[in-house]
C-alpha cells in the first residue's frame, strides 16, 4: 500500500522534489535505527525509486548510499548498473560490492565503470586480472598507478601483450615494483620497437640502421635488468628470453664480455637443457672439450665457442689479478684482451661478425663514462 500510495505522489511531485524525498528516505535507512516496519517501508519505496525515469532522483540515492556500508546491496548492485554516471560513483566507492560484483561491472560495463573499479583502493588479485583481460587502456592506466591494487605475475603479463605499445600504459607499467622481470624486458622491447617506428628516428637513420640501434639497446637494456634480478627470478627472464628468441649469440657476447656469467650459465642451461649447476660447473671450470660440447649442445656455432670460452678465461683472470673490483675497467680489459687475440681472425669463417660485435660492444663502453654526466643532468 505504501509503494502505491508513493507512486501517485510520484504522478505529481518534482523530480527535484523525489530526490529529495529518495535521498531523506535513504539517509535515514543507512544512519537511523528505524523500527522494522519502517525500514521496510522505507526499502520498498527506494527499491520501487530504482525505476524513476529521472537520474536526478537515482543519483540522490547513489550519493547517499554510496559510502555506507550499511547500504542494501541489492540497491548498490542496481545503481551500479545505471547509467555511467550513477554507475562511477558507486562503483568507485561502495564497500558493500563484493569481488564477484566488482568483475561483473568491469566485464560488462562501459570504460567508465572500469576506470571506477581500478582506482578502488585495495583491490584483489581476482579483479585486477579482469580488468588486465578486458578493460581499455584508461582503465588499465589507472590499475596501473593504483598502489593497493594486487596484480598477480599472469595480470602483468596480459596487461603488456594488450596495452605494451600503448606509451602512457607502458609508463607506468613500468613504474610498478611488483613487475616480473620476463614483463619488464618485454616492455622494454615494446619500448625500443615505438621508438624505432617513429619517423624522425628512421629518417635520420635508416631503417637497417634504426633496427641495428633498436636491438642494440634491447639487448643493453636487457643485461642491466639482468644485473638486478632476483635469484628467484632469473630462471623466468632466461625462459623468457629463450621463448621470444633473444638468446641469441649476440646477446650472449654482450652479457660474457660485461661480467655477467650467472645469466649466461642460465642462458646456456636453457638452451641446452642441462641442469643449471651442471652448466655453470662446466663455464667456471672452463675445460675446453667440456665447453665446446656445450657450446654444440647450445645450438651455437664453433667460432662462437671459441669466442666465449676464451672470453670467461680472461674474466676469471682479470679478476683475480685486481685487488679492487671495478666492473667497467674489467670489462673494458676484457674487451681488448679479446681484439688481440682474435683480431687477426676476422677473415676466417664466423669470425667477422663476432669482431664486428666487439667493436660495437667496445665503443659502447668507451662512451659510457662520457654519457654519465649528461644523464645525471638530465636526471636532475
Amino acid at each position: 500500500m505504501i509503494t502505491q500510495q508513493f507512486a501517485q505522489w510520484c504522478e505529481t511531485a518534482s523530480s527535484r522534489r523525489r530526490a529529495e524525498v529518495i535521498s531523506y528516505l535513504a539517509l535515514s535507512l543507512i544512519e537511523g535505527d528505524l523500527p522494522k516496519d519502517q525500514r521496510d517501508k522505507a526499502l520498498a519505496i527506494l527499491t520501487f525509486a530504482l525505476d524513476d525515469p529521472s537520474p536526478l532522483v537515482r543519483m540522490a540515492m547513489a550519493e547517499a548510499l554510496s559510502s555506507s556500508d550499511r547500504a542494501p546491496r541489492h540497491l548498490v548492485r542496481s545503481l551500479a548498473d545505471d547509467i555511467e554516471e550513477i554507475a562511477v560513483l558507486v562503483a568507485s566507492l561502495s564497500p558493500v560490492l563484493t569481488d564477484a560484483d566488482l568483475i561483473d561491472i568491469v566485464v560488462e560495463g562501459g570504460a567508465g565503470p572500469q576506470a571506477a573499479v581500478a582506482g578502488r583502493p585495495l583491490l584483489s588479485g581476482p579483479v585486477s586480472a579482469a580488468l588486465a583481460e578486458t578493460a581499455g587502456g584508461d582503465a588499465c592506466s589507472v590499475l596501473l598507478a593504483n598502489e593497493g591494487a594486487r596484480i598477480g605475475p599472469d595480470s602483468h603479463r596480459r596487461l603488456a601483450e594488450r596495452h605494451g605499445m600503448d606509451g602512457a600504459v607502458r609508463a607506468l607499467h613500468l613504474q610498478r615494483s611488483d613487475l616480473p622481470s620476463d614483463v619488464r624486458q618485454t616492455l622494454l622491447l615494446h619500448l625500443g620497437q615505438a621508438l624505432g617506428a617513429t619517423p624522425l628516428v628512421r629518417n635520420c637513420l635508416g631503417e637497417k640502421r634504426t633496427q641495428g640501434v633498436v636491438l642494440a639497446a634491447c639487448e643493453r637494456s636487457t643485461a642491466l635488468l639482468a644485473d638486478a634480478v632476483e635469484p628467484g627470478e632469473m630462471a623466468g627472464l632466461v625462459d623468457h628470453l629463450r621463448q621470444s628468441g633473444q638468446l641469441t649469440t649476440a646477446f650472449l657476447i654482450r652479457i660474457v664480455c660485461n661480467g655477467n656469467i650467472d645469466l649466461f650459465a642460465a642462458s646456456l642451461s636453457a638452451l641446452s637443457g642441462l641442469p643449471g649447476r651442471r652448466v655453470r660447473a662446466i663455464v667456471v671450470d672452463g675445460r675446453e672439450a667440456a665447453f665446446d660440447a656445450l657450446m654444440a649442445r647450445s645450438g651455437l656455432s664453433a667460432a662462437a665457442g671459441i669466442f666465449l670460452r676464451t672470453a670467461v678465461q680472461i674474466w676469471k683472470q682479470a679478476v683475480t689479478q685486481r685487488a679492487a673490483f671495478d666492473l667497467d675497467a674489467i670489462a673494458a680489459e676484457v674487451m681488448a684482451r679479446l681484439v688481440q687475440i682474435f683480431g687477426d681472425r676476422r677473415d676466417e669463417a664466423g669470425f667477422a661478425a663476432v669482431i664486428a660485435l666487439l667493436g660495437r660492444l667496445e665503443r659502447e663502453q668507451m662512451r659510457g663514462p662520457a654519457r654519465q654526466p649528461a644523464e645525471n643532468r638530465a636526471a636532475a
